[in-house]
């Protein structure tokens, strides 16, 4: 049995220039992974803007819900954890799709290894802007007056031009990176706190023998001091990055 972990495919971004093609290509990835007995965890931000209002859901996905539930309902697990763009599912994902929910970062057992994973916002952030926003979205009483009180199509173009010009700002700095060593970009741009986070994580869990994350929209596969592998994921919009497991080995694709 495959495990197969995906993040940060963006679907329904404005930047795109044909979304029915980028939703296509993560159904097709999707075929590919389910083509054999496998298990999914997708690890966030897998929709640009996720926001279920109360009697409405981002329009355009049909064809994507569809064929998750699909998946689900022919016996495939499909574990779907919130990324900082597709946080706010209140039913709809577990209930139609029959995905199961993460809300937070978890320890999942898998072929007997202990497996961290999670979306990465957050974790380790210094940022003071950053940590507001991200108490601001995670506050339930900013959720319910949102979910409740705006016009849903007004809240999705608004949502849409948020997550446009937080991409365009993270895409900046990752495509710098990309030029230079691991080692030397991120000791010195504010993308270093994920990896700081999973070092200090695993000295208080060293029993931890994998993380893997998404967020930063770069490969990043490294072994930590205390044998656990840190592998964060390339994104699945220009690069198509996923990872599998095997049972016995960890290790990074592109689709």
């Amino acid at each position: 049995m495959k495990h197969y972990f995906v993040a940060d495919a963006h679907l329904g971004s404005r930047l795109f220039d044909d979304n029915d093609a980028k939703i296509a290509h993560f159904i097709e990835w999707l075929s590919m992974a389910t083509a054999e007995e496998s298990e999914i965890y997708l690890l966030g931000d897998i929709f640009d803007f996720w926001f279920e209002f109360a009697h409405a859901i981002p329009p355009g996905f049909d064809l994507l819900l569809n064929t998750l539930r699909q998946k689900t309902e022919q016996g495939t697990r499909i574990h779907f954890f919130c990324g900082n763009h597709d946080q706010w599912t209140y039913g709809h994902l577990h209930n139609y799709c029959g995905l199961i929910i993460h809300k937070k970062g978890d320890f999942i057992d898998i072929e007997g290894k202990r497996f961290y994973l999670a979306h990465g916002h957050g974790l380790g952030e210094k940022r003071r802007s950053t940590l507001i926003l991200n108490r601001i979205f995670e506050n339930s009483i900013t959720q319910w007056l949102f979910r409740h009180l705006m016009i849903p199509h007004l809240g999705y173009a608004f949502g849409y031009r948020w997550s446009a010009r937080n991409r365009k700002k993270h895409d900046s700095i990752t495509n710098t990176n990309r030029h230079h060593n691991y080692y030397e970009a991120h000791t010195s741009d504010s993308n270093a706190f994920q990896v700081e986070w999973a070092k200090q994580f695993t000295t208080q869990h060293p029993d931890t023998d994998y993380i893997v994350m998404g967020h930063l929209h770069q490969e990043i596969n490294m072994r930590l001091s205390t044998g656990c592998q840190l592998l964060i994921l390339d994104e699945f919009y220009q690069n198509y990055g996923y990872a599998i497991y095997d049972g016995t080995y960890l290790w990074p694709e592109n689709f």
